[in-house]
């Protein structure tokens, strides 16, 4: 992976997991709504992907972040928004570095 990325990579960890500390619903933060696990699976995947030169698990994440958009529910909260910020600028890397992300984009 090419030095171009590391920005909009850096940005979308760092909203991944502000995420988890943001409420997702009435009295509950990101730590207690079902979608920590995807939203560690995702920052899991992306650290995966660059650390050990296995870019395949990338779109991965890219699936991992937007499963966990969708449990719990669609509500336009604080940690949903920030965990939906950080699937986009996960899209904008791998697109700025010439990655497909999903099969046939």
């Amino acid at each position: 992976m090419s030095r171009r990325p590391g920005g909009w990579l850096t940005t979308a960890g760092v909203l991944a997991v502000v995420s988890l500390g943001l409420p997702w619903s009435p009295g509950t933060a990101g730590t207690g709504a079902p979608s920590r696990v995807a939203i560690v699976a995702a920052i899991a995947l992306v650290g995966l992907g660059l650390t050990r030169g296995r870019a395949r698990l990338l779109p991965f994440a890219v699936l991992a972040g937007a499963a966990g958009l969708l449990l719990g529910g669609i509500t336009a909260s604080p940690g949903r928004l920030a965990l939906a910020a950080a699937v986009a600028c996960l899209v904008a890397g791998l697109r700025a570095d010439g990655r497909r992300v999903l099969r046939g984009s």
